[in-house]
């Protein structure tokens, strides 16, 4: 009976213990619940799941304990501009910036609220201020090292300014001082990859890219993974050069973001990536998955959305096309009236190959609206003018096209270099042909083929008017380089 007493006891202890450390966790996980910490910690879970709601949410929750976080309000703000939200994104960008504004005032050496500041100030799309926050972020670094030159730290945010103010030799050289002195440090590795990459060999950007690799824990999957994202960009960038695509590139790109997924594989964002460069590879089937399984991680991004419909006109798939443009258009912000007017063009366009004019026409007047609302808001914006006379163009309302693209030109500060010149020029050409005013459109033609004498378009034009005039010799040679520069109707 004593024996069974004492057991009694031991298990009763035992249980007792059991409960107090229960009791202790339940505590500790409260606790953890109410530190910003754990609700930025569980923000970033979030995105990894492809959940930008739900890591806006969590930032919230975070927001309720430190107020007054900057990184925090920065990361919000950034999310909900995603989301399309822009007047939440734009207040709490605000918000951010008074904070910063006050930090500075009590510290005008303070190098990483400058730099938050300059970061706002882009986001913002105030890119002046921006630039000037950037010099006074370069400034302060300067002053740390000053101080103490052995700061890796200050280094890397000396090489962190000059990056953003396009000093990208000078960015390189502070990167190597930094790995000098800590040369263990992949994220330094990391951003001297990243401005190899903008400006030197491609080699060695990648071979940058490895050694940050090589040095990330085998367990920080998330870095990892970024890094992998980071080099099959650099890989990519450089594939689709100026002389024609190279497809070895692209393929180490692509091995390179499907390392990225294997770690990271509710990454809407690596899936559209994944996506782009199998359609540059013609493996556009395979890239059709890619964007679903990434819509599939993520259905409200309209990008991805935009990006699928275009890849299904290119495989002259139109009418699948409708509902991907569809979707696009349903998921942008009522007050984003430049990418509405360019959904609606595009939708135009498909629906105009399946024949169905009327839909169509309507379509390219929804966009004509939007075009004029958004030049409404920036008057000074050519590029806007030249994608409304394309709109004016499809719409039949030749003389007014004309009108737009003269209005291109006369605004265009750099002819031998503006593209939105040679398209004007194009796009004048073709309102003139239409309305048979054949020499006049030649001469556009010619104007653009001066300018840009890569565009298939325009030789293919020239040669539609040489062909209305009876000059059928300059014709078929017109036609003939079209082709060989890949016209296509």
């Amino acid at each position: 009976m004593n024996g069974n007493k004492r057991i009694s006891k031991k298990l009763g202890a035992k249980l007792a213990l059991t409960l107090l450390a229960l009791a202790i966790i339940c505590i500790t996980a409260e606790a953890q619940e109410n530190t910003a910490e754990y609700w930025i910690d569980r923000a970033d879970e979030y995105m990894n799941n492809g959940s930008i709601e739900g890591a806006v949410s969590a930032y919230d929750e975070a927001l309720k304990i430190d107020p007054d976080n900057t990184t925090i309000l920065i990361h919000k703000a950034l999310e909900l501009s995603v989301l399309g939200r822009v007047n939440e994104s734009s207040e709490t960008y605000e918000r951010a910036l008074s904070l910063l504004d006050e930090n500075l005032l009590k510290d005008p050496n303070d190098a990483k609220a400058w730099q938050w500041k300059a970061t706002v100030l882009g986001s913002m799309k105030r890119q002046n201020e921006s630039l000037a926050a950037y010099e006074k972020t370069l400034e302060a670094f300067n002053r740390r090292i000053e101080t103490d030159s052995k700061d890796a730290d200050a280094w890397v945010g000396k090489g962190n300014s000059l990056m953003n103010l396009g000093k990208w030799e000078e960015a390189q050289d502070a990167y190597n001082r930094a790995i000098e002195i800590d040369p263990q440090d992949y994220h330094t590795w990391g951003r001297k990859a990243e401005v190899i990459g903008r400006i030197g060999d491609l080699n060695e950007s990648v071979e940058a890219y490895d050694r940050t690799i090589e040095l990330i824990p085998s367990g920080n999957t998330q870095e990892l993974s970024g890094y992998w994202m980071s080099k099959a960009e650099v890989l990519a960038i450089r594939g689709l050069s100026d002389d024609g695509p190279r497809t070895d590139l692209l393929e180490e790109a692509l091995t390179a973001i499907n390392h990225s997924l294997e770690l990271d594989p509710k990454s809407s964002s690596k899936w559209h990536f994944k996506a782009t460069i199998l359609s540059e590879l013609d493996r556009k089937d395979e890239a059709v998955e890619a964007f679903d399984e990434g819509l599939r991680l993520n259905p409200e991004n309209a990008d991805n959305w935009l990006w699928k419909a275009n890849l299904l006109v290119e495989m002259k798939r139109y009418n699948e096309s409708q509902e991907a443009y569809d979707k696009a258009i349903e998921l942008i912000a009522e007050n984003n009236s430049e990418d509405l007017a360019l959904d609606w063009l595009s939708k135009g366009w498909a629906l105009n190959k399946t024949g169905r004019t009327d839909e169509a026409q309507a379509a390219f007047q929804k966009s004509l609206e939007f075009y004029e609302t958004a030049i409404s808001g920036n008057t000074g914006n050519i590029r806007l003018l030249q994608q409304k006379g394309l709109v004016l163009f499809e719409l039949g309302r030749y003389d007014e096209a004309i009108e737009a693209y003269d209005q291109v030109l006369k605004n265009s500060l750099s002819l031998e270099f503006d593209t939105t010149a040679v398209s004007a020029w194009i796009g004048k050409g073709d309102s003139l042909r239409l309305q048979g005013k054949n020499e006049e459109a030649l001469e556009a033609y010619n104007k653009a083929i001066d300018l840009g004498p890569h565009y298939s378009n325009a030789w293919h034009g020239r040669g539609e008017a040489q062909k209305a005039m009876g000059q059928v010799g300059n014709a078929g040679m017109s036609f003939l380089v079209a082709d060989k520069l890949g016209y296509e109707e």
